[in-house]
């Protein structure tokens, strides 16, 4: 019985080799092999063995420093309980704290000496990302704090000299809400898919991305499925009377997988979804040109985005007496971030004061009141 012929060996397949092209002398080209990772060259003839050994070094120069913190972060169980948003925007962050600290030796944060040196050297890069992008410079600190805080809170390192540090970013939005007379008129003159949009955000404060992607099969005639910020898991809450009447009308005349399309019946993209917001936003402003140019207080769409909507929602529920955590069950927000709008929205536009003062005319009533 005759063999099967040899069968040639396959071509070894490794990921993350960098190939190289370079001209030769006699004009022919040879192409060169690096370990993407390191930046080590290649043995072509003993590809699997130099390959190896560059992955080796690599973990070996991870051992006992950041870079094994930030792996032991983000191959944790709790890094895989964010949204999927969250481990997004963690990636370039980790990266940068990856290149700038990345051989740090993690014993630095087993003595207290050592710990408070990298707290100079931290808030000095801080202070000089700062120059370019607080926002940004704030976002690396943090994932940096967070990074140390987890490995101390599994007793991989005793100090997290991040713990506390002061921020560069000051947002001053606080003060900025859509009065719902301006969403009223915005919904009655903005194009049907902004205005499906604003409904969506006054009654649910959902995020814009949501907006855009949300499915009919998140609503079930009664409720709206939203994304938990806190989780990022999908939770169903009731609609409000508004939301569910406007839905309703909505599913008897549209087709399609998602409540919001562009006009050609697609999904909406971000750039597209902004053109359009911004569009109609300043449709309302050439309706209120002569209100605007007469009272400078107006309040102009120009000056507002579309996530201020979802403070103006959350606005709402506190000024009709919803508690913190009662907000945050509502808009599926942490109990921190709805006591944080409670504090900046409400406390500046003088509702807390309107409200206590309220509390207190009542209680002298009451008090002058003749007994029954």
């Amino acid at each position: 019985m005759r063999g099967r012929p040899k069968q040639p060996d396959k071509p070894l397949k490794l990921k993350g080799i960098h190939r190289v092209k370079k001209r030769q002398k006699d004009g022919s080209i040879k192409v060169h092999l690096y370990h993407r990772a390191t930046g080590l060259p290649l043995d072509e003839n003993n590809l699997a063995e130099s390959y190896a050994a560059a992955a080796k070094t690599m973990r070996t120069k991870g051992e006992a420093t950041m870079v094994q913190l930030i792996r032991h972060f983000d191959q944790s169980a709790y890094f895989d309980g964010l949204s999927e948003e969250h481990r997004k925007q963690y990636v370039w962050k980790l990266k940068r704290i990856e290149a700038r600290w990345g051989s740090c030796p993690a014993a630095t944060f087993n003595d207290a000496d050592d710990a408070l040196e990298f707290r100079k050297d931290a808030l000095a890069w801080h202070n000089e990302l700062g120059k370019v992008s607080p926002r940004s410079a704030d976002n690396l600190v943090a994932a940096l704090a967070r990074v140390l805080s987890y490995a101390k809170e599994k007793a991989v390192i005793k100090f997290n000299p991040l713990d506390t540090f002061a921020r560069l970013y000051r947002s001053h939005r606080s003060e900025l809400t859509w009065p719902d007379e301006l969403q009223q008129q915005f919904i009655s003159t903005a194009r049907p898919a902004m205005a499906t949009a604003m409904i969506l955000v006054r009654n649910t404060a959902m995020r814009a991305s949501d907006v855009r992607k949300f499915p009919w099969t998140r609503y079930d005639g009664q409720r709206v499925q939203i994304r938990s910020t806190k989780s990022g898991k999908l939770l169903w809450i009731p609609a409000t009377r508004e939301l569910k009447a406007h839905l309703d009308a909505l599913k008897e005349t549209k087709a399609g997988a998602l409540v919001m399309l562009t006009p050609t019946g697609k999904a909406y993209t971000k750039r597209y979804f902004n053109a359009h917001w911004r569009e109609d936003c300043d449709r309302v402003d050439a309706i209120n040109a002569e209100a605007i140019a007469a009272d400078p207080d107006f309040v102009k769409t120009a000056a507002l985005n579309f996530h201020d909507n979802r403070g103006t929602a959350a606005t709402l529920l506190a000024e009709a007496g919803g508690t913190a955590p009662e907000i945050a069950e509502a808009l599926t927000w942490t109990v921190d971030k709805a006591q944080k709008v409670i504090d900046l929205y409400l406390a500046r536009r003088g509702v807390l004061a309107a409200n206590a003062i309220a509390k207190l005319e009542e209680y002298r009533d009451r008090k002058a009141a003749p007994p029954d």
